[in-house]
């Protein structure tokens, strides 16, 4: 899921925003804490534009910066 967040550039914040959700869930959500129901599966990946499957196929985390760069995003 950071994954994709990072790709849109957005914050923990937007997507709890985007889902109804808190900031708290999607930080626990994205270290493996938690594990999303199929409803909130959804609302993430409608959020960030993906379809439910791909949050499921591995990816090289080690291109992802620490955090997303606020300053330096367009809107």
């Amino acid at each position: 899921m950071k994954y994709f967040r990072f790709r849109k550039k957005y914050t923990q914040e937007k997507v709890a925003e985007l889902t109804g959700t808190s900031v708290t869930y999607i930080s626990q959500l994205e270290l493996g804490h938690h594990t999303p129901s199929f409803d909130k599966l959804e609302l993430l990946s409608k959020a960030l534009g993906v379809e439910p499957f791909e949050f499921f196929v591995k990816r090289d985390f080690k291109k992802l910066p620490q955090r997303v760069d606020m300053i330096n995003i367009a809107e």
